[in-house]
């Protein structure tokens, strides 16, 4: 088993088909089929039968349930002295659902090896009449013509036998790809509302969707996230809430990623800014330290998210940077971000259709720039990473930050090792390039 924190937590329970679990010993709880084969044909000659046997078992972790319902079925040929008017009962016994193994795919998505384990006992029966006789009084002396009887339904057993069960499950997530669109703008430093009309084509034509048809949504001002506070989004219309505007020809992007599952459904999504302020001289921030006009949750527990982002000044900071504990957050670095630099730290939380927290890895690969638009495996920054330029295919999206600024998805091409710009304008030597990969997975 490969040990990860993610996965320490990890149980299966026998489950219905809507994932709530379910005893082994409740009657229904294992489903059982019986097809007959051959009938008993004479005294003591025993009946031939195929038995399927199915159920429903979940994944969870932290009591919370990680999968949907997934279906096991066995099949199992028995031979029992049934008569005609008898019927097959059925039960189970030493339920056991193990885990065997847990690994990651190339992709990172998360691979399950279960093995179910329980045995059942199948009876012949059926319902006989039985004539007891009853005293009132036992010392009563009377007759065998006087004794009173009662008749009683009974079960009767003709014959019974014994299967032990073993089904071997692999459950394997899926990775979500998710549809990015960037709509951008400049600022004419003048204005606080901007609408579909005012979008670069060169980059996009689709304007400024509809936020309650995607899973997320961020504003970038001049390569800054923006805190939700700050602006009113509507389809086809950004309203800017702040008294200052932005600096003429400051680039505004506004990035829209949705999720989808294999059906269409948008998968939900919730976003969450923890903003504070440097003040020159610590490293580490608690929920003291947030700007309340922004927002009064605090660092939320990593654990209850799908991902988290940290940007310093507008910079997507590497994750070997900083770590993230519910209530604080530490800067690793040695220098200290200068008196009055903004901090955010953004929570995305990704819902699946049933409600579970669908979990995120991320790979940032950064380089510097330099007199060239193609950038190589060979141009990471080690301290920060060596996993070089991930293949795209096997992510749910990436972004590509220049100096801080979001790029839109016609400025650059990703391929496997490879980044290569299109801009006409290279970034200034020495700029911050910071490739980001995300990755979430869901059921298959």
């Amino acid at each position: 088993m490969v040990s990860n924190t993610r996965l320490s937590t990890i149980d299966c329970f026998l489950t219905d088909k809507n994932g709530y679990i379910l005893s082994p010993s409740n009657p229904n709880a294992i489903g059982y089929v019986v097809t007959t084969l051959s009938s008993s044909a004479g005294h003591k000659r025993k009946a031939k039968f195929k038995l399927a046997i199915k159920g429903y078992l979940s994944l969870f972790m932290d009591y919370k349930r990680l999968s949907d319902p997934i279906p096991f079925e066995i099949y199992k040929n028995i031979s029992l002295y049934a008569p005609q008017e008898t019927y097959l009962s059925f039960t189970t016994r030493n339920f056991k659902c193990v885990i065997d193994d847990i690994i990651y795919t190339k992709n990172n998505s998360l691979k399950v090896h279960i093995k179910v384990i329980f045995s059942t006992v199948v009876r012949s029966a059926a319902q006989a009449d039985l004539t007891v006789p009853v005293l009132e009084d036992p010392d009563d002396k009377i007759s065998d013509s006087e004794i009173k009887k009662v008749c009683l339904s009974v079960t009767q057993v003709f014959d019974k036998c014994y299967l032990n069960n073993e089904i071997d499950i692999t459950y394997q997530e899926d990775t979500v790809k998710a549809d990015v669109y960037q709509f951008n703008v400049l600022s004419d430093g003048i204005r606080h509302i901007y609408t579909n009309t005012d979008e670069l084509s060169e980059y996009g034509d689709q304007g400024i969707l509809d936020p309650h048809m995607v899973s997320y949504y961020a504003l970038f001002i001049n390569g800054v996230i923006q805190p939700r506070a700050n602006y009113d989004l509507k389809k086809g219309l950004l309203i800017l809430k702040t008294e200052d505007v932005p600096p003429q020809n400051a680039p505004i992007a506004i990035r829209f990623v949705t999720f989808k599952d294999k059906n269409g459904t948008v998968y939900p999504a919730e976003v969450y800014h923890y903003n504070t302020i440097a003040d020159g001289m610590k490293k580490e921030f608690t929920n003291a330290d947030e700007l309340q006009s922004y927002g009064n949750k605090g660092i939320i527990d990593p654990k209850q998210v799908s991902l988290i982002n940290l940007y310093i000044n507008g910079v997507l900071q590497p994750a070997v940077n900083y770590v993230v504990k519910k209530g604080c957050l530490t800067l690793l670095t040695s220098d200290i971000p200068p008196k009055g630099v903004p901090i955010t730290l953004e929570f995305i939380t990704v819902n699946g259709i049933n409600g579970q927290i669908l979990k995120a890895q991320t790979y940032t690969y950064n380089t510097l720039a330099q007199e060239k638009t193609v950038y190589t495996n060979k141009d990471e920054i080690k301290m920060y990473g060596n996993k070089g330029i991930l293949d795209p295919d096997q992510a749910s999206y990436y972004n590509l930050f220049v100096n801080a600024v979001i790029q839109p998805s016609g400025s650059y091409s990703v391929q496997k090792g490879i980044l290569a710009l299109n801009t006409v304008d290279r970034p200034l030597k020495g700029s911050p390039i910071s490739l980001q990969f995300i990755t979430i997975s869901s059921p298959c």
